[in-house]
């Protein structure tokens, strides 16, 4: 089954490798990855855009649910994913991006607080303003 990501996590994906490829010299990849929309940096990945991705909900209805599981279940899917690119054959690219997509894992439930905090400073000028 294909990772299910975001449109928004598939265009940051797709971002960071024009980045990562611009950054080691390789302006061709860069170019090819610049000029792909983030739904063909997608399929070329491998990855499944949807609404809302599924991350293993069904996993973790069965268990019980809580923080320290949570973040459990959050190290498991970044160690699976830099497993599964860790290889003899990998390319240099794949690693990075491998590391990129364990460390947006890992750093997953800071973006989700920082999105809710970034809603709720706007709910706050929204009064104030109204005021």
């Amino acid at each position: 089954m294909a990772k299910q990501v975001t449109r928004e996590q598939a265009e940051r994906k797709r971002q960071q490798a024009v980045t990562l490829m611009d950054r080691i010299g390789d302006t061709d990849r860069a170019d090819e990855f610049d000029g792909m929309s983030a739904h063909e940096y997608a399929e070329h990945r491998g990855l499944q855009i949807v609404a809302n991705p599924n991350r293993k909900e069904t996993k973790r209805n069965d268990m019980a649910t809580g923080t320290k599981a949570e973040l459990q279940e959050q190290i498991d899917d970044a160690i699976g994913t830099l497993n599964d690119a860790y290889t003899p054959e990998a390319t240099r690219e794949e690693l990075a991006i491998a590391v990129g997509e364990a460390l947006d894992i890992l750093n997953a439930e800071d973006e989700e607080e920082s999105d809710e905090e970034d809603s709720d400073l706007e709910d706050e000028e929204d009064i104030d303003e109204g005021e």
